[in-house]
């Protein structure tokens, strides 16, 4: 497969070279589902403060995870045909660079959490960790493939907990307003389309002695990717009824899924980087959906 997200070699723009390597455009995988659960929890529209503290300390966060992933692997990058361009391999980033970034990464991630609220500062480690631990658990577990998709219905939580977290008297108070099914739904639909980046790379993998479902299952990981697709679809559904929301939000559910769908079905004729790609629009219609269906406030009958 020649397909690879992050290539990008020195020959390139500086800024060129950031922009491949961070791959900023899979922020809009993970910020619809913020937004999301922002929006839910207060039943409402956040304040401008809170949406924007919520983009930075995603993006900050990525900027460290996504770095941190690349530096752990390297070595093993420099191994894989597909993935031999990208900058840290290359040399068009240095480690050094890459050790910047992590800690402006983390160091933003924090100070936005802070400027959130007391709430969000106090649960910031756990998405940090999750996000940070990732590169090492795939080196001895499967279930790597469900961490890193946790990541993203962290997304969700972290969403809520800054929009109510505002004016919550009580961590429970913050815990208890989060949108649970969502958060796992979300995961599932996450665990899906990352093993879209992993199928292509089952036997460089394998020799690797690197850990994914697409190892474990081999020729039965795309089945397990659109079934954990099909139960978040159905988990969706089921929230969009629990949390008592309108039609836009289950239209936005219908259209996630059969992009999701197609996505799937390119997947099947090894089109792995298109399918990853849709999941992104998948990602905004459902995120843009619910919050368009909290704003107006039209219930379903």
């Amino acid at each position: 497969m020649s397909w690879d997200p992050g290539g990008a070699t020195a020959s390139q723009s500086k800024l060129y070279i950031y922009l491949k390597f961070l791959r900023m455009e899979q922020t809009f995988f993970s910020l619809p589902m913020a937004y999301l659960g922002a929006f839910i929890a207060i039943r409402g529209i956040p304040s401008i403060n809170v949406l924007l503290l919520i983009f930075f300390a995603l993006l900050f966060l990525r900027i460290a995870g996504m770095t941190n992933d690349n530096l752990a692997d390297r070595e093993i990058d420099s191994k894989n045909p597909r993935t031999r361009t990208r900058p840290l391999v290359t040399g068009a980033i240095t480690v050094k660079e890459a050790k910047v970034l992590i800690a402006i990464g983390l160091i933003g991630f924090f100070i936005s959490a802070f400027l959130v609220n007391r709430w969000a500062f106090l649960l910031s480690p756990i998405p940090a960790i999750v996000t940070m631990t990732y590169p090492y658990m795939k080196r001895f577990t499967a279930l790597a493939n469900y961490q890193i998709a946790t990541v993203q219905g962290l997304a969700v939580f972290s969403g809520a907990v800054a929009s109510i977290g505002v004016n919550a008297d009580s961590l429970f108070q913050v815990v208890k307003s989060v949108p649970w099914l969502f958060v796992i739904a979300t995961i599932l639909w996450a665990v899906g389309f990352d093993l879209y980046n992993h199928i292509p790379d089952r036997d460089f993998d394998k020799k690797m002695g690197l850990h994914s479902f697409a190892v474990l299952l081999g020729n039965k990981a795309l089945a397990f990717a659109g079934f954990n697709q099909l139960v978040s679809v159905i988990i969706d559904f089921t929230a969009d009824f629990m949390y008592n929301l309108g039609p836009i939000s289950y239209a936005s559910t219908v259209l996630h899924g059969l992009i999701m769908l197609y996505a799937f079905y390119l997947a099947s004729t090894n089109n792995f980087g298109k399918a990853f790609y849709y999941n992104i629009y998948s990602s905004v219609v459902l995120g843009l959906g619910i919050d368009l269906d909290i704003l107006l406030g039209i219930p379903f009958t």
